[in-house]
């Protein structure tokens, strides 16, 4: 569930829910993918959340792969712990865990216009025995954190010692810090002390034997707890308190946008965790905060050119001008010698027969041109401009699609028809691929961005990008749809109507000619599918405030497959309305998703002020 699908379709839906109601249905769903054997895969081609390794950093001798981290009070009920791992959080907060259940009296309220959650109080959880069920079903593969709460010292030492396999730290409540140093008999794993808004006056008071503090999220209103963006003036100044203490500092809530992290950061916390900002700023808040992180500690540094990247550009250029070649032929000659050989016959003899039949051939041809033309360009942006600049989701992109692109040579071999161009072709772009795939194998995984607040050109993306992603999956779908169609039937309905003829007569009139034209089905097929991928992947993976470069590669590499795709039809007659009706939706999406992606995309006011910003610093 990233940003883009949960503001523009969820989100919308679950408002509309209690809120107990809409976060257990989203927690639910979310684990229950996160648990099949594939579901992380899923999250993470969708999301590509995953921290960069640059952003670990150990706190009170516990390696944590991000600073940002996920409150318990969000999920009390234990339902995403398994989803939480894969949305680039680098630690999850569980509790708090009492011995007894405890529950809510009455219901949590949302404050939309304040972006704000009232909660009665926030114990709500299992209880000890409901909890440690839960907990052994659950993978670790980031640091968990268990806040415990009891009333007295053997309750205390009961849950930290049924707990203790779980936690690689604990978060002891106010009433435990008396009884710190007989807990620590029964657990050697670091313990923060938990202080709220309204109870700390000085840490005087409290065990500084402690290995950290957790400033909890929250303050007192209308008899509960209010949690929002209003807390951050509070916690930045709870941090200050704590700061002559010399110890980590965990911050909760008040976090909605990276700048908000940001601010934390700068005031002196070790981590943060989310709360109320991860359910009105979007599960993609974590992705934003860490990108943000990783460009402030890259931003000093002068960037090196990643290696490989010349080679996978220049593989590009290949596919680029081999589609104007192809473009030039299927408006020119359409068959080639070795076609008419293999064929046994000439064009003009096809043109004779049924010239609609043989300009369905050109319209195949310029299609398959039209989407080399546009992947080529595609392939050459994310080499200059994604590759070069050690993107590692750009190589994930370029990678896949263009293996799924050399894939397209076992369609042409099973239709007993060799094409000796397509082959040669092949060859020649295929060492620059290897060569570059060779020179880059050492990418990190991680991005950085210059996103911090959350503007309502934010906003207004999440439309376009999710328009962006829907035309990937409908391009992809439909070159998959092409490729069964040519390698079965070949032809559909309106097809045999346009140029009138049925396919035993046109084997009848020769038995090659339909093998030949569902190599060309079946390999423009194929070449949709690298584009739909590519398009899928540059609008997932790679949509970032200010990357004007990805608003023109969207722009102009979408052009000649639409161009060519919908034009060729016009061209040759071929204007059958309901079977252009799936190009003319998606290009309305290619449409408006630009529209609502501009002013995200081709920002660069805040850029320039954030690097000053930065220049400032150093000076």
């Amino acid at each position: 569930m990233p940003d883009w699908s949960y503001h523009t379709f969820f989100k919308p839906l679950l408002f509309r829910m209690k809120p107990e109601t809409s976060r257990d249905l989203t927690l639910h769903t979310m684990n229950t993918l996160a648990k099949l054997s594939f579901g992380r895969s899923i999250i993470q081609f969708f999301g590509h959340m995953r921290p960069s390794e640059k952003l670990a950093q150990n706190v009170a001798g516990i390696t944590f792969p991000s600073p940002v981290g996920i409150s318990g009070a969000l999920d009390p009920n234990l339902n995403g712990t398994a989803a939480f791992a894969n949305l680039g959080f680098g630690f999850i907060e569980i509790g708090p865990v009492s011995l007894e259940p405890q529950s809510l009296e009455k219901p949590i309220l949302r404050q939309i216009e304040k972006e704000a959650l009232w909660y009665q109080h926030l114990n709500t959880n299992l209880g000890l025995d409901a909890a440690l069920v839960k907990l052994q079903s659950m993978k670790r593969s980031i640091p968990i954190g268990i806040a415990i709460h009891g009333e007295t010292e053997t309750e205390f030492m009961r849950l930290v010692q049924q707990l203790d396999y779980y936690a690689d730290f604990f978060i002891l409540s106010e009433k435990g810090t008396p009884y710190l140093d007989r807990i620590r008999q029964v657990s050697r794993k670091p313990f923060f002390v938990e202080f709220t808004h309204e109870s700390l006056k000085s840490a005087a008071d409290k065990d500084l034997k402690a290995d950290g503090f957790l400033i909890r999220e929250g303050i007192i209103k209308d008899g509960g707890i209010e949690l929002g963006h209003s807390e951050m003036p509070i916690l930045k100044e709870i941090i200050q308190q704590l700061l002559p203490y010399n110890k980590p500092i965990i911050a909760s809530g008040g976090v909605h946008d990276p700048n908000d992290a940001i601010e934390l950061f700068n005031c002196g916390a070790s981590l943060i965790q989310l709360h109320s900002g991860f359910v009105y700023s979007g599960p993609g808040l974590p992705k934003r905060i860490n990108e943000r992180i990783l460009y402030e500690k890259d931003v000093e540094v002068e960037t090196k050119r990643s290696a490989g990247w010349i080679s996978f550009f220049l593989m590009g250029l290949g596919v680029f001008i081999a589609g104007i070649i192809a473009l030039f032929i299927g408006l020119t000659e359409v068959l080639l010698p070795y076609d008419e050989h293999y064929l046994g016959i000439q064009k003009e003899e096809i043109m004779a027969f049924n010239h609609h039949l043989f300009h369905f051939m050109s319209h195949d041809r310029i299609c398959l041109a039209g989407v080399m033309i546009s992947a080529g360009f595609m392939f050459m942006q994310l080499s200059y401009h994604g590759i070069r600049n050690g993107e590692h989701w750009a190589k994930k992109a370029y990678v896949i699609a263009a293996s799924l692109g050399f894939l397209n040579i076992f369609y042409f071999m099973g239709f007993g028809y060799f094409d000796k161009l397509h082959f040669i072709y092949y060859l020649m772009i295929l060492p620059f691929f290897l060569y570059g795939l060779y020179q880059s194998r050492n990418f990190s995984i991680g991005s950085k961005a210059v996103n911090l607040h959350n503007t309502k050109a934010w906003k207004r993306s999440q439309l376009g990008q999710s328009l962006f992603v829907i035309s990937g999956m409908c391009l992809l779908s439909a070159g998959i749809v092409i490729s069964i169609i040519g390698m079965n039937g070949v032809f559909v309905k309106e097809d045999l109507m346009f140029f009138s003829l049925t396919p035993d007569q046109i084997s009848a009139f020769n038995d090659k000619l339909i093998p030949l034209i569902a190599h060309d089905r079946a390999g423009f097929g194929g070449a949709l599918i690298s584009e739909g991928f590519l398009l899928l992947t540059i609008g997932l993976w790679g949509y970032r405030e200010g990357a004007k470069w990805i608003w023109w590669t969207l722009a102009l590499g979408g052009l000649p497959g639409f161009l060519t795709g919908v034009g060729t039809h016009f061209m040759i007659g071929y204007d059958n309305h309901f079977h252009l009706s799936p190009a003319y939706l998606l290009f309305v999406f290619y449409l408006v998703g630009l529209v609502y992606s501009y002013s995200y995309l081709n920002v660069r006011e805040r850029r320039t002020r954030d690097i000053s910003i930065v220049e400032a610093k150093k000076v």
